[in-house]
């Protein structure tokens, strides 16, 4: 079927003076979020334009319309942070120019109908009150701006530390600016110019997409939106996702409790300390396993909404969703690793030490698939996933491992026992990257029955300490030193920046033996003490990977 699509170029003047035109900001859509130095590129871009007599082009602005409801009311699809900051510049501009009776009709929308109005924007956005504080900017006279400026500038403050929201903050700073700019250039004549050339030199270009109804309508919208940010990757995929879902939960009248649920997936990856985007990328490892895909990955946006067939399009948003919110309790149930038992709650910390995320795609996957129980079975998994990655040492190429294990786990095959006995004792001279990972486990198999949620990592000798050391310590080159198993050490408490000798002090108040032991009774480190702790730690190391797991 083909597009429904009307795109023609309009100035400001034109687009806010569209008759009772209200550009709705749909549910789905991100919060405002331009901060103070994107308004002012913003500003700077339009001012030199103006300088230099150049016409100035803002972009696209893509909206879906419906054919038989909401005709006066275009839901903006893409180009609301543009479209909110030109309403912002608008109305600084009838504070600066009072005489302009006229200028306040484009800030909103008078009904036919009655004596109400509305602003010219509406924002349905329930991640945030962006509609509220529209209203609170229309509001403003010259005195408020005057008020809060000379109230902000008394005490040397950054709006971005106040209490006050996006859209009021960048209303002052417009404010400020624009007032600044009028100041240097002079008479008013040149002001008036400004004016007409903000109205009817600045452009943009609405490209409208038409459906019998809104669902129609934001669907042919969202391909087109799709199709632009896939190509500039403007957007995070999420965003791309979450307009997706929407309009599959819209279409079944289920649009508000699809949003309610995105925040709450806003809201838990916000205390996991990850992004949306990461819960979709454990999505995506799922399905792969699924599929049975052990290629290489492309683009997680390409892959979730590459076709007619992919995940989005195809699974009713209900299923996504459920299998999103089951995920989301896999994270929350691994992060709360201390109230499992202190073997399982070793090996998931181990997990999450590993310099990248595969080890943890395949658990999130085997978790998702066989449910949450600390059994044998979870037991055998765990073991045997930690001692093939930290056999392969901190590399990506285990990602391909894992493909395998996510389709071995897809079709409920267990994972054989890994052969690790050849593991090369020289990696734990030059640990690398995965240094800390091979320390904790070196730790935890001292004290098998120790688990602490919050460990510490420091190093025992420092460059810095070369000259403190007995003097058969000149003898070794420090690199040699610095990176080997015997110089990390895991602490029970936070590390200090200490001398050699302030640490042989702090290091016998632990509540390990293991790091008691490092310094002698004088709180000196000889060489001899350093080798010895080096080939405790190595053969226990090695000891681990030549065991099968049973």
């Amino acid at each position: 079927m083909a597009l429904s699509l009307r795109a023609e170029q309009k100035s400001i003047l034109n687009l806010f003076n569209n008759g009772e035109d209200i550009y709705v900001i749909p549910e789905y859509q991100r919060p405002y979020s331009w901060n103070k130095d994107t308004c002012y590129q913003f500003y700077s871009d339009i001012t030199s334009a103006f300088l230099q007599d150049k016409d100035y082009f803002v972009g696209n602005i893509i909206m879906a319309r419906s054919d038989d409801e909401e005709k006066k009311k275009p839901n903006v699809v893409d180009g609301q942070q543009r479209l909110i900051t030109l309403w912002l510049f608008i109305k600084v501009l009838t504070i600066l120019h009072p005489e302009k009776t006229r200028l306040a009709r484009l800030l909103q929308v008078e009904s036919v109908l009655s004596d109400k109005s509305a602003p010219r924007i509406w924002s349905k956005v329930y991640e945030h009150v962006d509609q509220e504080n529209i209203k609170t900017v229309l509001e403003y006279d010259r005195q408020h701006f005057e008020h809060e400026w000379s109230s902000h500038l008394k005490n040397k403050y950054d709006l971005d530390e106040l209490k006050i929201s996006r859209i009021e903050a960048n209303a002052l700073y417009i404010y400020k600016w624009l007032k600044e700019f009028y100041d240097n250039i002079g008479d008013s004549g040149q002001q008036v110019r400004f004016l007409n050339f903000f109205l009817e030199r600045v452009y943009l270009l609405p490209i409208e997409l038409n459906g019998r109804d809104m669902v129609e309508a934001g669907d042919r919208a969202l391909t087109i939106f799709e199709t632009i940010n896939n190509r500039g990757q403007l957007l995070e995929d999420s965003d791309i996702f979450k307009a997706r879902l929407y309009k599959n939960a819209d279409a079944e009248g289920k649009g508000r409790d699809f949003i309610d649920q995105w925040l709450d997936f806003n809201s838990t990856c916000e205390d996991l300390h990850m992004s949306v985007d990461d819960l979709f990328r454990y999505y995506y490892h799922i399905l792969r396993g699924k599929e049975g895909v052990t290629t290489n990955e492309g683009s997680l946006r390409e892959y979730l909404t590459r076709d007619s067939n992919s995940a989005l399009s195809v699974k009713p948003y209900k299923e996504v969703i459920n299998d999103l919110s089951a995920i989301c309790t896999i994270l929350q149930w691994l992060n709360d690793m201390d109230k499992m038992p202190v073997e399982f709650a070793q090996l998931i910390q181990l997990i999450g030490l590993y310099t990248n995320q595969y080890p943890k795609y395949a658990l999130v996957n085997y978790l998702f698939t066989e449910g949450l129980a600390t059994d044998d079975n979870l037991l055998f998994f765990l073991k045997n996933i930690v001692r093939y990655y930290y056999f392969r040492g901190a590399t990506m190429q285990v990602k391909y491992e894992t493909y395998r294990i996510n389709k071995l786990i897809a079709n409920h095959k267990k994972i054989e026992n890994y052969d690790c006995s050849s593991f090369d004792v020289t990696t734990l001279e030059h640990l690398g990257y995965l240094k800390n990972g091979y320390a904790l486990l070196a730790h935890y198999l001292l004290y098998p029955n120790e688990y602490k949620k919050n460990v510490y990592f420091d190093k025992v000798v420092n460059r810095r300490d070369w000259e403190e050391l007995p003097i058969e310590w000149g003898k070794v080159m420090y690199e040699f030193v610095n990176n080997d198993i015997a110089n990390i050490v895991v602490l029970d408490t936070p590390k200090k920046s200490l001398s050699v000798k302030a640490k042989a002090e702090y290091y016998a108040k632990s509540q390990f033996q293991d790091v008691r032991d490092i310094f002698d009774e004088d709180g000196n480190l000889p060489l001899k003490r350093f080798y010895g702790r080096e080939e405790k730690l190595k053969q226990i190391l090695m000891d681990y990977f030549k065991t099968i797991v049973r």
